[in-house]
């Protein structure tokens, strides 16, 4: 079976090398939403196939596989199945110029191709902000509990990709806590963008320390290395400005 069919059925666990269902689920959607306005018809197709035989069925971007094989599961205008190589490497230069794929070596009988996620397309990547902030900006406000509703804790839980927010460790259902960034004794609410996924060990540690210098305190001790920590910070920083 692929790689995502195992994770759903609960053959294997997911790995940290590899890309998380969440992730796939949503990327998935982006070639349909984002980069069908960038990349057209055939060439789609191709990346469809690609996306398919990497992230699906192996959890990563790297696949090495002749064209014609890639061919094989696309059909021509007239109902023919595309199986040769000259037809399929006529349909990549539209992927190639828009950095949907990155061929690191050509051969007759294999190809090592890099597969990149729409998210991380640049064009894409600039329609996905672009729309994803117009969306934020036009968001009502959400009142709801977070932190008291149990369908709404798992909706943080997923919002933060299933790890505690200080120092990246993975947690599950049966073991994360949820920590108020501006903590209660201090006038912080249960709402959605006051609250983030912790371990247990960095709640118990944080108390009411301000999230940023706990943040901070983790980096200098080690537990995540500077470009974690300054990814967190501008996570961190992001939230507290939609509580505004």
């Amino acid at each position: 079976m692929s790689y995502i069919l195992d994770i759903v059925s609960g053959k294997i666990e997911p790995r940290a090398d590899r890309i998380t269902l969440e992730r796939y689920i949503i990327e998935s959607s982006y070639i349909t939403k984002y980069l069908s306005r960038i990349v057209k018809d055939n060439a789609l197709a191709i990346y469809h196939v690609l996306f398919h035989l990497s992230y699906f069925q192996t959890g990563k971007a790297e696949v090495v596989i002749p064209w014609a094989k890639v061919g094989a599961f696309i059909c021509s205008d007239q109902g023919n199945i595309i199986d040769d190589n000259k037809t399929v490497t006529r349909r990549l230069p539209p992927l190639i110029q828009n950095q949907c794929i990155t061929v690191n070596r050509q051969r007759s009988g294999a190809n090592e191709i890099v597969v990149h996620l729409p998210s991380e397309i640049p064009a894409c990547k600039e329609l996905i902000e672009k729309e994803e902030s117009t969306l934020l900006r036009t968001e009502k406000p959400d009142d709801a509990d977070y932190y008291t509703d149990q369908e709404r804790r798992l909706m943080v839980l997923e919002r933060d990709n299933r790890k505690c927010t200080y120092c990246l460790v993975d947690v599950a259902e049966d073991s994360y806590v949820l920590d108020h960034i501006v903590p209660i004794s201090k006038g912080g609410i249960n709402k959605k963008f006051n609250l983030v996924t912790s371990c247990q060990e960095c709640n118990q540690r944080k108390r009411d320390e301000d999230a940023i210098k706990f943040l901070l305190s983790n980096y200098r001790a080690q537990l995540i290395n500077q470009d974690e920590y300054l990814k967190q910070k501008d996570y961190i920083e992001n939230l507290i400005s939609k509580q505004n």
